[in-house]
């Protein structure tokens, strides 16, 4: 028998900008701060998703001691320029924990603010107490569930479709077609092409996985302060996300 394979759908931008649009308005009327939290991860995680171009999973590797240090590091030599995502874990192929950092554009070309929300991630951590450990957690501050990440960005895009269905349309069914594994990077990638980017600029973004897929035979970057690695790169590096 003959299988049916669907990719997941492809989110496009002016959703992408419906969603954070939602978000910001959810953002400054919260008064929970349990609520707070949840905006703010959410929001965080998925511009980090798509202006990264990551997979669902790949996300949730983001390390809040080093988000922190590069967040304000960055903030007192005056550079608004770009913000410094740190995926942290241990790849296959190598026998210890190594970081890869992912300079992204603090605001992107159709207005998309990452470091905003980058921000706004690293204050609810504060607030809870929490300044080491998985950016993206529960309240056990273990890694989050991309199960409930993922339903709560189905509720979230469900009224964007039944708000604007010029944006969403109707005949998308986000329940089966959505998945946080891939529905972001998809969509980055068609954003990027419609856009222009040059495909030297998405193998440059892709250049760790390339490190990891080495199985550990390509040296890896240190899990040491090591931003001056790859300072020269960034003007290159940012201009991905810059083009979304």
């Amino acid at each position: 028998m003959g299988q049916d394979v669907r990719q997941d759908w492809a989110i496009p931008l002016p959703a992408m900008h419906a969603s954070m649009s939602l978000l910001d308005t959810e953002w400054t009327q919260v008064e929970v701060v349990v609520n707070c939290k949840l905006v703010a991860s959410i929001t965080a995680y998925s511009i980090i998703a798509f202006c990264g171009w990551f997979r669902g999973s790949e996300v949730f590797l983001t390390d809040l001691h080093r988000l922190r240090k590069y967040f304000h590091d960055l903030h007192v030599v005056g550079n608004a320029n770009h913000a410094i995502i740190p995926l942290l874990g241990k790849f296959k192929g190598e026998l210890s924990a190594r970081y890869h950092l992912a300079p992204m554009a603090t605001e992107t070309s159709s207005g998309l603010r990452p470091k905003l929300w980058v921000a706004r991630l690293i204050e609810v951590r504060e607030r809870a107490g929490r300044v080491q450990g998985p950016a993206f957690c529960d309240v056990h501050g273990e890694i989050a569930r991309a199960l409930v990440y993922e339903e709560a960005i189905i509720t979230w895009l469900v009224s964007i479709q039944e708000r604007f269905p010029e944006i969403i349309g109707k005949d998308v069914n986000l329940m089966e077609e959505f998945g946080i594994s891939r529905s972001f990077r998809r969509g980055s990638t068609s954003t990027a092409r419609a856009r222009g980017v040059e495909d030297k600029h998405v193998d440059l973004i892709n250049r760790w996985r390339k490190f990891e897929q080495a199985r550990g035979r390509h040296p890896a970057l240190a899990m040491r302060d090591h931003y001056s690695d790859i300072e020269i790169l960034i003007p290159e590096l940012v201009k991905y996300s810059q083009a979304l």
